[in-house]
């Protein structure tokens, strides 16, 4: 990991950059911020651009296709690939001389591994040319390698807090979105109003459906690196955390499900958990896939803590891709146009990197059903992007240290009252992490 940390954009930067020349509509935007129609290709002949992902529903072909409908002369394939196998197989196939794919998905949780394989075009570059100043300015040291190439962009991922507006109203007096982010100012009172949950409930209503979407929050709001080099950073960067998810466990406010667990999916329908992460891709891939029926059940609010990055997929090109050219014109058409833009957001309810489209106020509004009509996208739009504080940047031993901090979750979770010693549970996944990886070193 390197040893640089770079804060997003505050607010002030953020409005400046909202004045930017707005960019105008359809099609590829050039450089010069001029929209500009391909010429449909001379041959009947297609090329393909094969895109290793592992999204291969209805509405992600139906988004390919507006950019087959632009550009005739491609054909996108799409070759389904698991977030956590990319790395092995984009390394298998490099062994063997099997092909590459012309895009590449890489998922935050193996990012960093992906981003340190010495595999991949610098799109900043010539012939391709992306003009990294045109993406969001906090996500471009995510999307670069240790040795400065720009790998490629990403459709921005940061998150704010769903509630259940029922439970919110019975047990915090108000189901306003206003009056909660009044009420839940620090992780400390959130932890006092969940007391108060547990003894009006007699135990059975709690804040948290698991430990995880507590650290989800506690994660990304920080940036203390886990890890500078191959020194463990775990004292400073992870204890902070796991310290506060010991507070909620002794509490008694975080049920005991196992996160993304079948029981876990269950309890978005009950009456029995009151708050979740919320990304904006939440909305329709978690809310509304597990409680199909929640109309006006929903409501977002900023957490305690503020706003935070949680998730995201960057896109890059192989450097032995066969159509590194076609990949690389998919990639900035997708994330660095406006058509781009209203194709990713329409089909996918995803936000851009481009950085142009923010100076339209309304590009991102939908007033959402399953949240009583709230405008969750405008929302994330105007309340979150400004607010987010800080990012985390990827290492290569990421997974490792996820994996280590989940079984200490694990550990917390299955403790009967909470009554762990932290530094203990530290020195175990040093231990752990040492073992896996005998190049890291402990402070």
């Amino acid at each position: 990991m390197r040893k640089r940390w770079f804060k997003a954009l505050p607010l002030v930067i953020l409005t400046a950059m909202l004045g930017l020349a707005g960019c105008s509509g359809g099609g590829q935007q050039s450089a010069a911020g001029t929209d500009k129609k391909p010429e449909a290709a001379g041959s009947t002949a297609k090329t393909d651009i094969n895109i290793w992902l592992w999204d291969k529903t209805d509405s992600r072909a139906k988004m390919y296709e507006e950019f087959t409908k632009l550009y005739p002369q491609y054909n996108i394939v799409m070759t389904a690939v698991e977030s956590k196998d990319m790395a092995q197989k984009l390394q298998t196939a490099l062994a063997s001389g099997a092909d590459l794919p012309d895009v590449a998905w890489l998922e935050q949780t193996y990012r960093g591994k992906l981003l340190s394989l010495n595999i991949w075009e610098d799109l900043s570059k010539a012939p391709y040319n992306l003009d990294k100043s045109q993406v969001l300015d906090y996500l471009v040291p995510l999307e670069t390698t240790e040795s400065g190439v720009y790998v490629g962009p990403e459709a921005p991922s940061v998150a704010g807090m769903a509630y259940k507006r029922a439970l919110a109203k019975q047990y915090f007096g108000t189901e306003d979105r206003t009056e909660l982010e009044k009420i839940f100012t620090d992780w400390d009172t959130f932890i006092k109003k969940g007391i108060e949950v547990k003894e009006k409930s007699n135990g059975k209503v709690f804040m948290f459906a698991s430990l995880g979407d507590a650290y989800a929050f506690l994660k990304g709001q920080t940036n203390t690196p886990f890890i500078q080099g191959t020194t463990l950073n775990l004292k400073q960067g992870v204890a902070p955390l796991l310290d506060k998810l010991v507070q909620m466990k002794k509490a008694g406010i975080i049920d005991v499900l196992d996160t993304n667990s079948p029981a876990a999916n269950a309890s978005y329908t009950d009456d029995l958990h009151i708050f979740y992460p919320c990304a904006n891709w939440s909305v329709e891939f978690t809310i509304k896939a597990n409680d199909k029926n929640g109309i006006g059940r929903w409501g977002f609010m900023i957490p305690p803590g503020g706003p935070f990055p949680l998730g995201g997929t960057l896109q890059g090109v192989p450097q032995k891709a066969k159509n590194k050219v076609g990949g690389a014109e998919f990639v900035k058409w997708l994330f660095l146009t406006e058509k781009g833009s209203e194709v990713a957001r329409d089909y996918k309810g995803n936000f851009s990197p481009f950085k142009p489209i923010y100076q339209k106020t309304d590009f991102y509004s939908k007033k959402e059903e399953h949240f009583a009509g709230q405008d969750v996208q405008k929302a994330i739009a105007q309340d979150v992007f400004p607010k987010i504080k800080s990012v985390r940047l990827p290492s290569k031993y990421d997974q490792d240290i996820d994996d280590s901090v989940n079984v200490a979750m694990k550990t917390i979770n299955a403790s009967k009252d909470g009554n762990l010693v932290v530094d203990q549970l530290i020195k175990k996944m040093e231990d752990d992490l040492k073992s896996k990886q005998p190049d890291l070193k402990v402070q």
